[in-house]
């Protein structure tokens, strides 16, 4: 019997499905790790994002609102004087990529008035409440009228 050298087309087969198989499940764990780091910053962002423009309402003693575009997948943080202090956006083109953004008042806007206190009617309860999504996972950010914030995993 001549001995014979290299491997046999099965065991090449083979070799080559458990290296599919372990890519999938890889490149799976992976998506759902960008899914979730990336829903969970933006939430994170949002809550200091609050905080910075409950500070300038207060030391500029000028209204600011957050203005929520759902359909844009972002907020703008401006002056009552209309002046853009801050935008955000979570669109597939951003370095944080998501697939919802939604604030859960009336009119999509929080507003802090010159003495730093956020009008939440149409909030549940006393606390306003927002939501950012990467694909099936979501993040919310309850936070109250002093723009103190706190985000969980929902």
């Amino acid at each position: 019997m001549r001995g014979t050298k290299g491997f046999t087309l099965i065991e090449l087969l083979m070799v080559i499905i458990v290296l599919a198989v372990t890519l999938t499940v890889v490149g799976f764990t992976f998506n759902r790790y960008l899914e979730r780091t990336s829903a969970k910053r933006a939430a994170e962002l949002f809550g200091q994002d609050l905080k910075a423009a409950r500070n300038t309402a207060l030391r500029s003693k000028q209204r600011v609102v957050v203005d929520f575009d759902e359909t844009r997948l972002g907020y703008v943080v401006r002056v009552a004087a209309g002046d853009t202090l801050l935008r955000r956006s979570f669109d597939p083109e951003a370095t944080l990529s998501l697939s919802a953004v939604d604030l859960q008042l009336s009119g999509d806007t929080v507003a802090f008035d010159r003495r730093g206190v956020a009008d939440l009617r149409g909030g549940v309860g006393t606390l306003g409440r927002a939501i950012f999504s990467a694909g099936t996972v979501s993040y919310a950010v309850s936070f109250n009228s002093m723009g103190s914030s706190r985000v969980d995993g929902t």
